[in-house]
């Protein structure tokens, strides 16, 4: 199968010149002595016997969609809230449930489902994250900045959670910690421009934390 390779999008083309113009149907499928086709048993997609990992990866699904703006809070909340009936103890679930109720404002649920996603599954990455945010909302500095430098160790590529450490150790009178983590960053993201205005705030005389 000769191929050519797509200038503008990173794949390559394929073209297959095996398949004819008007196919026929496959002899390993025709009875014997008939030329009416046998077809083998198909399943149907999706299938009609819905599961419970169905119901929770659709009411994963809807919290990405959620976070897009593409769908209503209210819907993505009733599907998760069904899943979590089968699956009580789905970190991800969790995680999702604790999202939905901190984009409601409802903090200490958000709060209650975030740490007990984490305590089961302390390597979830968005429920880390999203705890350090209300802890430092709290006030709870130290907590906050313990979550995110326990995730951005597991995801060194996720800018915004070495961001969020350096800002808070700039705001926590820790200035050269904060220039490490904006270093960290440009590692990574080395044209983002928040962490280079911020490293830019502490490299002055008097550095700046920026807002």
């Amino acid at each position: 199968m000769p191929s050519s390779l797509s200038r503008d999008i990173a794949h390559t083309e394929v073209t297959d010149h095996r398949i004819l113009r008007q196919p026929g149907v496959s002899p390993q499928f025709l009875q014997d002595g008939n030329t009416e086709p046998r077809l083998p048993r198909l399943i149907r997609f999706p299938n009609a016997q819905k599961t419970d990992e169905d119901e929770r990866d659709l009411a994963l699904a809807w919290v990405s969609l959620a976070g897009s703006g593409m769908t209503a809070a209210h819907e993505t909340e009733r599907l998760l809230r069904s899943a979590s009936k089968t699956s009580p103890n789905d970190p991800p679930l969790l995680s999702a449930l604790g999202y939905s109720a901190q984009t409601k404002g409802d903090i200490e649920d958000a709060r209650e489902f975030y740490q007990k996603a984490l305590a089961i599954d302390p390597t979830l990455i968005e429920a880390a994250t999203n705890l350090g945010v209300i802890e430092a909302q709290r006030g709870h500095w130290r907590e906050a900045i313990r979550l995110w430098e326990d995730a951005f160790q597991r995801a060194p590529g996720q800018s915004r959670i070495g961001m969020n450490i350096a800002r808070a150790l700039c705001e926590a009178g820790q200035p050269a910690g904060a220039r490490d983590y904006v270093l960290r960053v440009l590692e990574f993201n080395p044209d983002l421009p928040e962490a280079k205005n911020l490293l830019e705030g502490l490299n002055g005389s008097a550095p700046k934390c920026g807002h």
